[in-house]
């Protein structure tokens, strides 16, 4: 629970976010899937760059990338 409020509020995520946004470059998908190499190490499911693009038709690159840095997969190894 605190962890999620970090990353909610922190101003160092919302910086690493905005560097992850920056560093990607190309169209839309293929940041989505440049994003997800950088972050996870494989390329998303069909559902997650549906999901991808969805998000950002109505959010900045800035809050996807925090997002994806708030996910599970990137916090926790297996």
């Amino acid at each position: 629970p605190l962890q999620r409020l970090f990353f909610l509020n922190s101003d160092f995520v919302e910086k690493r976010a905005a560097a992850l946004a920056a560093s990607l470059s190309g169209e839309e998908s293929a940041k989505i899937q440049a994003a997800y190499r950088k972050l996870f190490q494989r390329d998303p499911d069909a559902e997650e760059l549906r999901l991808g693009r969805e998000y950002l038709a109505q959010s900045p690159w800035t809050s996807y990338a925090r997002a994806l840095l708030s996910a599970n997969e990137f916090l926790f190894l297996p």
